[in-house]
C-alpha cells in the first residue's frame, strides 16, 4: 500500500511540473476572449450552484447571491490519461466494473477544461445580470441587486443562464430566499451526513470515487424534523466543488433538504490541487462567518463530526458570535467522546452536544428541539 501511495505521489509531482512548464512556455498572458455574451459552444457547459438571497429592508432590495462554473469536457489529453490511470491504481478500481464506471463518471469532473474569461449573462425573475468574467478556474461569483420591491418567493427563486436564441439547453439553478430573522442550519457533509472515512485517507477516496454514496443512518429525520419547523440549510464542507453534481444527487436520494452549497475550489492542473488536502479552517471559516454577518437576525444551528476539525471551528465561531448559536451537534467518529468534550469546555453545557448515533438526538424531545 505504501509503495502505491508514493507511486500516486510521485506521478502527481511529475505531472504538476510538467503542466507548470507547458504553461510557462506557450502562454505569455491571459488569453482575450473571444466570445461575447453567452455564446456558448455546444460542449461548453455552466453549473449554477445554489446560493442564498438576503433582502435589504433599508434599500428595499433582495441581493442575490450568484455563483457558477464555465467548463468542458476535456479528451485525449496525456496529463487527463495518466492522472487517472494513477489514481486508478491507488484506489483498486477495476475498468468495466460498477465501481470503475462509477470512477470515471467521478473523476472526469476534476479533469474537464475550466473556461476563462467567459462572459455569462444570468436572469432572475425579470431581469438580467451581468457576471463578471470567469477566472481561470471558471468560476465566476458576485452579488446581484434586484429591484427595489421586487417581490420574490418566500423558498426558493429560479435563476437562468440567457443563451443565444439557436441554444435551447437548460442552464439554470436556484437560489434560496431567506428572511431575515429564522433559524439555519450550518451542516458538514462528510461523516455527518454522508459515510465518507475522512480519518483514513485511501478509503475516503474509494468512498469518494468508487462506491455509491451512503447516508449517515438517521440524520435525514432529524434534518427533515427541523425543516417542518421552518429552518433552512447551508452545507458547508471540504469537498471540492467538482463533486457538487454527484453531491447533489445524494442529498435528493436520501431526502436530505436542499440548501445553500459551499465547497472548496481547486484545479487539478495548477497548485491549487493541494487545497484538497488543506485543513478545514480555510475554506469554512470564512463561509460561516459570511453566512452570519449577511443575516446579522438570523439564529444557527451548527452540525459536523470529530474527524477533522469541526468541533474547533465550531466552538471558536459560538465564541466570537454569543447569542448567535442554538446548538452544536458533533457526531463522534474517533471514538473519544471526552477528547471532544474538552473542546467545548469555555462554553454552557446546553449549547453543545457530542454523539455517537443520530438516536440519541431522535428519541429526546429536548435535542431534537432546540
Amino acid at each position: 500500500m505504501m509503495l502505491k501511495h508514493r507511486l500516486f505521489v510521485n506521478i502527481l509531482q511529475a505531472l504538476m511540473a510538467v503542466m507548470v512548464t507547458i504553461s510557462l512556455v506557450s502562454c505569455d498572458g491571459k488569453q482575450t476572449a473571444t466570445t461575447a455574451g453567452t455564446n456558448l459552444k455546444a460542449n461548453t457547459d455552466v453549473l449554477l450552484f445554489p446560493t442564498n438571497a438576503m433582502f435589504d429592508p433599508a434599500s428595499n432590495q433582495w441581493q442575490l447571491d450568484i455563483h457558477g462554473w464555465v467548463y468542458a469536457p476535456e479528451n485525449g489529453s496525456v496529463w487527463r490519461n495518466t492522472l487517472i490511470a494513477s489514481l486508478a491504481l491507488f484506489i483498486d478500481a477495476e475498468k468495466g466494473s460498477p465501481d470503475g464506471d462509477r470512477f470515471e463518471q467521478r473523476s472526469a469532473m476534476f479533469l474537464v477544461d475550466n473556461k476563462p474569461d467567459q462572459t455569462i449573462i444570468v436572469k432572475a425573475a425579470k431581469q438580467s445580470f451581468n457576471a463578471p468574467v470567469t477566472g481561470d478556474n471558471g468560476h465566476f461569483e458576485f452579488s446581484a441587486a434586484m429591484q427595489p420591491g421586487e417581490k420574490l418567493c418566500q423558498d426558493w427563486l429560479d435563476v437562468q443562464v440567457v443563451t443565444q436564441a439557436d441554444d435551447n439547453r437548460p442552464l439554470g439553478g436556484q437560489i434560496q430566499c431567506l428572511t431575515n430573522d429564522g433559524i439555519s442550519v450550518i451542516s458538514d457533509i462528510d461523516d455527518t451526513i454522508k459515510d465518507s472515512n475522512v480519518l483514513d485517507k485511501k478509503k475516503l477516496l474509494i468512498k469518494t470515487f468508487l462506491k455509491e454514496f451512503q447516508a449517515v443512518k438517521g440524520m435525514s429525520e432529524i434534518y427533515r424534523h427541523w425543516q417542518t419547523k421552518g429552518y433552512r440549510f447551508h452545507y458547508v464542507s471540504s469537498s471540492p466543488w467538482q463533486l457538487y453534481p454527484v453531491l447533489s444527487e445524494f442529498i435528493d436520494k436520501e431526502s436530505y433538504p436542499r440548501g445553500s452549497m459551499h465547497l472548496k475550489l481547486i484545479r487539478v492542473k495548477d497548485q491549487s490541487i493541494l487545497n484538497l488536502f488543506a485543513t478545514p479552517e480555510e475554506g469554512k471559516v470564512p463561509t460561516i462567518t459570511k453566512l452570519l454577518t449577511n443575516y446579522p437576525e438570523r439564529r444557527f444551528i451548527l452540525v459536523g463530526d470529530s474527524g477533522e476539525r469541526d468541533a474547533n471551528i465550531y466552538a471558536d465561531i459560538a465564541k466570537r458570535y454569543p447569542g448567535r448559536i442554538i446548538k452544536i451537534y458533533i457526531r463522534d467518529v474517533r471514538g473519544d467522546i471526552p477528547a471532544v468534550e474538552k473542546i467545548f469546555a469555555d462554553l454552557p453545557k446546553n449549547q453543545w452536544m457530542v454523539f455517537s448515533s443520530p438516536t440519541e438526538i431522535l428519541s429526546n424531545q429536548a435535542l431534537l428541539n432546540p
